[in-house]
């Protein structure tokens, strides 16, 4: 599609296809943007979807999605964003994003959190088999322990994306038509719930459909209030990972040698594909000899680029994931993301002595290993 496109324009090189250039063909007119929501032709079948399927009143609805504001600089930071050549791709550096998540300010937050909500996490560990290094690597990823949640209106957001930003449209009414009930069933008024500019709420930065399916008042106060109570934050989270697979005292990652030819043959995608036995025999070589999983245990190979100092070139550090990586990335599909839990839970779980969530001796890019003395 990208390809046509410059072809039709005449447009010779990539670069002169800008990202605002991508950004306005998947906007709405300015003749749509200039009509209020409920009076566009979209909104009022939505409109009346919604209120068929949930039992909303549809006046109700028109003025609560009147009451949105459209916020272009939202459609600018959902904009798939372009390297330059010659430039650094920021999103392949393993080790810049793992240190935003391992300073000392975040650390430090999150022993205090655990301590704050040991009952809360060892009961949430009681119920759902879920270790509590993960949610507190989740919510320290997530939102810096409650510090940074958003504070977009979370209306505008999904408004916005539902009917002005074309790219995943479809996505976003459906959580707008979540939102819109919890709105109408917990009497909230619109603009009470901010969040991130994508729509996602509280300390777990759940979607309105996540709160949904996954949801729990975990303090029994009668409401699920992921904005306010850790207690439902660490249910919510410790639910959703359980129905995702979670195995309790399972590592997310395991250390090991791996080679590039390793990683072709067992490497990719989301999901556990291979057994232990497969990579063991295949020449995988765990850093830890002393700890044994089962033969069968699912297992897969994942990989962080990592740039070289001083150059563009990158190399690859390669890990075995097993199904409680593949949980989180349920979470988030993204290999650095569930990577960054793992190191921030783990070394949260060092500082407070605790099992982490990585087996074997940590690796790091071979430039930040410590360097031999030669004596």
């Amino acid at each position: 599609m990208l390809r046509r496109s410059i072809l039709i324009s005449g447009i010779s090189g990539l670069a002169a296809f800008s990202g605002l250039a991508l950004a306005q063909s998947m906007s709405s007119t300015s003749a749509e943007k200039a009509l209020p929501y409920s009076k566009r032709p979209e909104v009022k079948k939505f409109i009346q979807d919604v209120c068929s399927r949930r039992g909303l009143n549809q006046d109700w609805v028109a003025a609560v999605l009147d009451q949105a504001t459209y916020q272009p600089k939202i459609e600018r930071l959902m904009t798939p964003k372009r390297t330059k050549p010659g430039t650094k791709d920021t999103r392949k550096d393993w080790e810049k994003y793992r240190n935003i998540f391992l300073g000392a300010h975040r650390l430090n937050l999150g022993v205090q959190f655990w301590k704050d909500n040991e009952t809360s996490l060892e009961r949430a560990r009681e119920i759902y088999h879920v270790d509590p290094a993960v949610i507190i690597g989740i919510i320290g990823v997530e939102t810096r322990y409650g510090e940074n949640t958003g504070n977009w209106k979370v209306l505008d957001s999904l408004v916005t994306l539902s009917f002005d930003y074309k790219r995943r449209a479809d996505f976003f009414k459906k959580e707008l038509e979540e939102f819109l009930v919890i709105l109408y069933k917990n009497d909230l008024k619109p603009f009470d719930v901010q969040g991130s500019y994508a729509g996602a709420v509280g300390l777990p930065q759940f979607m309105p459909s996540s709160i949904k399916r996954f949801g729990v008042d975990f303090d029994g106060d009668g409401k699920i209030d992921i904005n306010h109570s850790t207690a439902d934050t660490i249910g919510s989270i410790a639910n959703y990972l359980s129905k995702h697979g979670w195995v309790e005292g399972l590592p997310m990652l395991i250390e090991a040698d791996i080679s590039p030819a390793q990683a072709a043959k067992f490497g990719g995608g989301t999901n556990p594909r291979f057994t232990w036995n497969q990579l063991i025999s295949n020449g995988v070589k765990p850093l830890d000899n002393d700890e044994h999983f089962a033969g069968n245990m699912p297992v897969f190979i994942v990989d962080y680029p990592f740039y070289l100092p001083g150059s563009l070139d990158f190399e690859k550090l390669y890990r075995v994931g097993t199904k409680n990586f593949t949980a989180v990335l349920r979470y988030n599909s993204s290999y650095f993301y569930a990577g960054a839990v793992a190191e921030l839970g783990s070394a949260i779980a060092e500082m407070m002595g605790k099992r982490g969530l990585i087996d074997g001796e940590k690796l790091l890019p071979p430039h930040l290993k410590p360097q031999s003395s030669g004596i």
